[in-house]
């Protein structure tokens, strides 16, 4: 969980409530893999230590940092195929794992911009006070200091999520890989969807040019070249041919998680350019002479 500090009469209490609800759902998903591998590893740290003669405690530390990042690499999908033997079982559990996953990063972005709008608004307030006269111009750069100080603390958190949002894509596309490794045609699937898409991709041609007249030909009898119609010749059927077979209606497990692990990335990198933005906007908007639009981000809900 997070050392940051909420304060129940700040404003924009509600949102940023709303954005450290993430931190209960990350410290539950992360820790697990982390966890284990961590605990192997100080012990190999610790054997290795005594048989070398070094510092025990020093080696073991070492091993439970090595051991946490290759905890956490695959310790998501070992301990999931420790429940499960059932590959299929295994595939659609990653999936739904995957899909809650998506469904917390929209909730985050959502509460993100809420409470970026409610930095942004409070800051527009204290301009429009002040061009007003209604507020004197040192009262107003303190009222603007402390809303960038809190918003400061805003971006920590959010930022903290996008890593934790990271360290869960990489468990995802480790446990993507692993499955798709024991089912090569959800494999060939995937690569006949790539193919299709490229085949799919409408091709933009070159506008015709009409011709430009000669001097010969006269402004009276000057005609508008039309470009020739194209000729459309129909391939014919042949009716003993084999029709090539169709992408299934309902794609194998192993091909809807790879499905969402990519959309699983897409919203990671939205939320995290997201939230460098509002980062960047920051510098003007809780200026006294800066401005700043505030613009909602797309929710990404593909594989959803």
């Amino acid at each position: 969980m997070s050392t940051h500090n909420d304060n129940n009469s700040d404003i924009c209490y509600t949102w940023r409530s709303q954005l450290r609800a993430a931190e209960h759902y990350y410290a539950q998903s992360i820790a697990e893999g982390a966890a284990i591998g961590g605990l192997s590893g100080a012990g190999i740290g610790a054997v290795a230590a005594a048989i070398s003669g070094g510092d025990i405690g020093i080696a073991a530390l070492i091993g439970g940092l090595s051991g946490a990042v290759a905890g956490g690499i695959g310790g998501y999908y070992n301990a999931k195929q420790k429940d499960m033997a059932d590959e299929q079982a295994l595939a659609a559990s990653v999936r739904n794992d995957i899909v809650a996953s998506n469904g917390e990063i929209d909730r985050t972005s959502v509460a993100f911009a809420k409470l970026r709008d409610c930095r942004f608004a409070a800051a527009d307030r204290i301009k429009s006070e002040f061009k007003a006269g209604h507020v004197p111009r040192d009262k107003a750069i303190k009222q603007l200091n402390e809303l960038k100080i809190q918003f400061d603390e805003d971006i920590k958190i959010a930022q903290e999520l996008g890593m934790k949002m990271g360290g869960r894509l990489t468990d995802f596309q480790n446990a993507n890989n692993q499955i798709l490794a024991k089912d090569p045609s959800a494999r060939a699937v995937l690569d006949a969807e790539k193919i299709s898409m490229i085949q799919n991709q409408p091709i933009v041609g070159l506008e015709e040019v009409e011709p430009t007249p000669t001097k010969k030909q006269s402004k009276k009898h000057k005609k508008t070249v039309q470009p020739p119609t194209p000729t459309v010749v129909k391939k014919p059927i042949n009716k003993t041919q084999t029709p090539t077979p169709s992408i299934a209606a309902k794609p194998a497990a192993a091909v809807e998680v790879a499905h969402v692990t990519e959309s699983n990335q897409i919203k990671q990198k939205a939320f995290v350019d997201q939230v460098d933005k509002a980062k960047a906007q920051a510098k003007v908007a809780f200026s006294l002479e800066g401005t700043v639009s505030s613009v909602s981000p797309e929710t990404m809900l593909c594989g959803l």
